[in-house]
């Protein structure tokens, strides 16, 4: 009877693709534990999962990864069965109560499953897939033709994201004189630009005679953030803060090239620079013109040295915005004949400014990146303005670009060539070239990724080296797999970093493990040249600042960041004593990756702010200080008002607080330390292997480290009693901390996380037999290996970036 039983339970499994053994006398229902565990003689065949996407294969060369997920701790092997062969998978963590596998097999068509074994029972999961037509199959693969090449020089470079109108003045000729709400808003400009011509006649224009009608002006640079100008006191609701300028352009971020080079920046991103009346300039009028707030209002003739193939138009005296007003009329503005036609397109005296910086970045070893929209447009386009061009959009309700056209597919294709090219047309040497080194495509519609394939394909035509970059979306994989873009900003990393470094909820706090397993899962999600271009951000023009984000915990990445959602304002030192030494453990992270990290501007100052607009806020200089105090609504800290420095004022009238701006010096030094390591092991980050050494709540770890700390407890109190006489009872400290090493054949960097407010010593196994360890953000700190082991003691949220360069020393974990 019982023979027959398990004969009818193997056939039902072997039917749903599943082949279990169990032992004779063991039931079915005594095997369908609620959690199953290695050696059990169960598989939870219901939690295996693997899908032919690039999600789940990954292509690495000569060879392809693949990734399962089984149910955590369940199986005690996994094997990938192709062509007759087998490849063991390993584990790389567990999360969420999933374990996951990697393997590689070569990269080739094939057909493949996988062969899971615990004990006794075996699995073959694609063994014989039943397909919704009822035909049986195995996982088959077939390599991409599609993918791109990823240039040499961004691969674990370090960027920096430049939101042009805030990071510096250079041309205070050029400050914006109307915004996006147009001249007939505002009363005429007064006063006059250098040249002696008066601002109100840089455009002719209606200007706003109405008593409510004021002066438009950009807000000071080094005023406090929350006071309104006169014109913003008529502005609608919070508009103000959108639509306010500051003056910053494209001289400003050539003044500070110097600064930047000997900051550790490798390339640059700029915010997009194209025509378009607002300050971000994301939704833009035209794209192969740059915008003369950020180059020149009045032309000045000059060629600024630039060697110019094509047509240019920079006489002394013209008025730019006057050039480019589109005559729906004529079909054209004043300087191209013809909009569809890029031979009858001119370079501007702020088209030169572009190429005049990007010429200048590289002769100081720079790269420019460009932020581009590619169908966003303004209701001010020329296309949305004329009715021959109905056919460009999406929607005729929508600003979108329909990129399925081909015509504005040439457009776009077009206008990106001419920033690639330059000004002399043609990619010389990097040294002495005048065209942009990438371009970041951001805020897409999904709809038109398919079409940006096409213009992608074709701008690496013109410059074998160029970037391109994108925005993921939980499809990333697919994105890179299809040619899209070669690698690009990966938010996942910063969202656990802040769900395991700042939440404190449960709800929204990540375990080290948990963390460790994401880290080393994202990373494997990637091959090796890709992750090493994938630009990590802490922060962006788009999120609030990270530093801010330290003390405004238990919030998803991104999300509830406004200053009107109860996010807290304040300089984040003035309100959490341990707020810097969070945020330089977070940076510190970020940077010791071997991916591209990007610094948002002014994060290396300390700035801080809620999500946009007060994430772009001036960038702070030093020879803007003194700056204005800042304010914040009295009612997000009342249960605070106490304990906040004496040098946080509390008007209790206005209900605000107020408090001192300033530089953090001790935040930009670290960030020169920790871009110092970078460029000293440049090849290390380029080329080195990422591995997760050790993790805290790990059981195994967890049991050894609680052993050693409480022994350690013991004799500090065993020698307060012996030699001062004294009966201490030493607390015992929060532990918290992962180890993980970036290695190569000749260096090795393992990297100590302490994600705890205390100190506390550790003893540390490491991937080499004898030798010593020197911590690079503090030389002195040398640490000799012993038994495979170094011992340390760690302060409060402080990170070590060990390095050995013995090449003597063996690796013991192969």
């Amino acid at each position: 009877m019982i023979l027959s039983k398990m004969k009818k339970i193997i056939l039902l499994l072997i039917l749903t693709n599943a082949v279990v053994s169990y032992s004779v006398g063991n039931s079915a229902k005594e095997n369908l534990t609620k959690y199953s565990q290695r050696d059990d003689n169960y598989i939870d065949t219901e939690s295996v999962y693997h899908t032919e996407s690039p999600e789940y294969r990954v292509e690495e060369g000569k060879n392809v990864r693949i990734i399962l997920e089984t149910k955590n701790n369940d199986v005690y092997s996994a094997e990938i069965v192709y062509g007759g062969k087998t490849v063991m998978m390993r584990s790389i963590g567990n999360y969420g109560g999933k374990e996951i596998f990697v393997g590689e097999i070569p990269n080739g068509s094939t057909d493949y499953y996988f062969r899971l074994v615990d004990n006794k029972v075996k699995y073959f999961y694609g063994k014989n897939m039943v397909t919704s037509q009822n035909s049986v199959q195995k996982f088959h693969y077939e390599k991409s033709d599609s993918l791109t090449n990823v240039p040499d020089w961004s691969k674990s470079s370090v960027g920096y994201q430049i939101y042009i109108d805030s990071f510096r003045n250079g041309n205070p000729d050029n400050d914006p004189i109307f915004n996006e709400f147009g001249t007939d808003d505002f009363k005429a400009p007064t006063g006059q630009i250098r040249s002696g011509t008066q601002k109100k006649d840089l455009v002719a224009a209606q200007w706003g005679t109405g008593a409510y009608n004021t002066e438009f002006t950009v807000n000071d640079w080094n005023g406090n953030y929350e006071t309104k100008n006169v014109w913003e006191e008529n502005a609608l609701n919070e508009v103000k803060n959108y639509s306010r300028y500051y003056g910053g352009d494209l001289q400003g971020i050539k003044d500070k090239l110097d600064y930047l080079k000997e900051l550790g920046v490798e390339y640059l991103i700029l915010s997009s620079p194209f025509y378009s009346l607002s300050n971000h300039k994301y939704d833009t009028i035209y794209f192969n013109h740059v915008d003369p707030y950020f180059g020149h209002l009045e032309q000045t003739g000059t060629n600024k040295g630039l060697d110019i193939k094509g047509k240019v138009h920079n006489k002394n005296g013209d008025k730019e915005l006057n050039l480019l007003i589109y005559n729906s009329k004529t079909g054209k503005d004043l300087l191209d004949e013809n909009m569809t036609d890029p031979t009858t397109w001119v370079w501007t005296d702020s088209d030169l400014e572009l190429a005049s910086l990007v010429k200048e970045a590289h002769k100081k070893g720079f790269k420019v990146v460009l932020e581009v929209a590619p169908d966003i447009t303004s209701n001010r386009f020329f296309a949305r303005m004329d009715s021959r061009y109905k056919d460009w959009y999406l929607d005729e309700s929508d600003l979108r670009l329909d990129l399925s056209n081909k015509n504005v597919r040439d457009y776009i294709e077009n206008s990106m060539k001419k920033w690639v090219l330059g000004p002399d047309g043609t990619f010389k040497n990097y040294s002495d070239d005048d065209g942009i080194d990438g371009i970041r495509y951001v805020y897409y519609d999904n709809k038109n990724k398919k079409y940006l394939i096409n213009i992608t394909e074709s701008l690496k035509k013109y410059k074998q080296d160029l970037l391109i970059s994108g925005e993921f979306t939980n499809k990333f994989g697919e994105d890179i797999t299809a040619g899209v873009y070669d690698s690009g900003a990966d938010y996942n990393i910063i969202n656990d970093l802040t769900k395991y470094m700042i939440n404190t909820n449960s709800n929204y706090k990540i375990g080290s493990v948990e963390f460790a397993t994401k880290l080393n899962e994202i990373y494997n999600k990637y091959s090796s040249e890709r992750f090493n271009a994938t630009q990590i951000f802490a922060d962006s023009l788009d999120t609030d600042r990270i530093y801010s984000g330290v003390i405004n915990p238990n919030r998803v990445f991104d999300r509830n960041n406004q200053s009107n959602q109860g996010y807290l304002n304040i300089r984040p030192d003035l309100y959490d004593g341990n707020a810097v030494n969070k945020f330089k453990e977070i940076i510190s992270v970020q940077m010791m990756l071997p991916a591209s990290p990007v610094i948002y501007y002014g994060d290396e100052k300390g700035m801080w702010g809620a999500d946009s607009p007060r994430n772009r806020k001036p960038m702070l200089w030093e020879d803007y200080v003194p700056y204005e105090n800042e304010t914040d609504d009295i009612n997000k800290y009342k249960t605070r008002l106490r304990t906040l420095p004496e040098n946080v004022q509390i008007n209790e009238v206005n209900k605000t607080i107020s408090y001192p701006v300033t530089i953090n010096t001790e935040i930009e030094n670290h960030y020169r330390n920790l871009l110092k390591i970078r460029k000293d092991y440049k090849e290390l980050f380029k080329n080195g292997k990422f591995k997760v050494l050790e993790v805290y709540n790990d059981p195994k770890t967890k049991g050894r480290i609680d052993a050693e700390i409480s022994r350690y407890l013991s004799e500090e109190k065993r020698k307060a009693k012996t030699y001062q006489g004294k009966d201490i009872n030493p607390q015992v400290p929060n532990v918290d901390f992962i180890t993980y090493e970036i290695s190569n054949k000749k260096d090795s960097i393992i990297v100590v996380i302490n994600n705890s407010g205390d100190s506390y010593p550790l003893s540390l196994f490491v991937p080499k037999l004898f030798g010593f360890y020197t911590n690079q953000l503090n030389t002195k700190e040398k640490y000799s290996i012993s038994d495979k082991k170094i011992n340390l003691i760690v302060k409060p949220y402080e990170v070590k970036v060990l390095h050995s360069k013995d090449t003597n020393i063996f690796d013991s974990f192969k």
